[in-house]
């Protein structure tokens, strides 16, 4: 099943040379399977492809709005609900080419179509793959980019992360990884 995962970052790539999102799919996708080891229930065949796919819509969105649409200064929130909008229809066009599974494919399109902009998480699958993209900025190489990347100071940062943990993730593994990654 690994390769049909790898065909699909491979289709994905063209959309995420914006924003940094290689790097930050590649992230979220190591945390989503971290999140998957934990969560056995959970469909590996919707979270994996939805995280790997989250984020192709930010290619849609031109680059001048991108930095006002996500981070601590977010204030463009049609940007950012068009990146989810553009996100779903990329998505959809990549996952039909490769024949993946119907039903799948409608759950994963429902996530992407919410990722950012729904608080509420509709399944376990759903609140694995919004884990995984916050655990983005817990992450050494994660944090790295968003504190600079936001012109902030990195102790700061830290520290407004810490105190948001707990009530931003919904899963216990996230807030304890979370923790784990700002434990520095």
């Amino acid at each position: 099943m690994e390769a049909i995962y790898d065909t699909i970052e491979e289709l994905a790539k063209p959309y995420l040379d914006t924003r940094q999102n290689e790097a930050h799919v590649a992230i979220c996708y190591r945390m989503a399977k971290r999140l998957l080891a934990r969560y056995p229930e959970a469909d590996p065949g919707v979270v994996l492809p939805a995280i790997l796919l989250h984020d192709v819509g930010w290619k849609m969105v031109p680059e001048g709005r991108q930095k006002h649409a996500f981070g601590p200064y977010a204030k463009d929130m049609e940007a950012r609900r068009i990146h989810e909008v553009e996100g779903v229809r990329i998505a959809r066009e990549i996952l039909d080419s490769i024949g993946y599974d119907p039903a799948k494919t409608a759950e994963i399109l429902i996530i992407i179509d919410g990722h950012d902009s729904r608080e509420e998480a509709l399944s376990l699958n759903d609140a694995l793959v919004k884990d995984a993209d916050k655990l983005f900025r817990f992450d050494p190489e994660g944090f790295d980019i968003d504190y600079k990347r936001f012109g902030l100071e990195k102790l700061k940062y830290a520290s407004n992360l810490r105190r948001i943990i707990d009530k931003w993730f919904f899963t216990a593994a996230a807030k304890e990884f979370a923790h784990e990654g700002l434990d520095w």
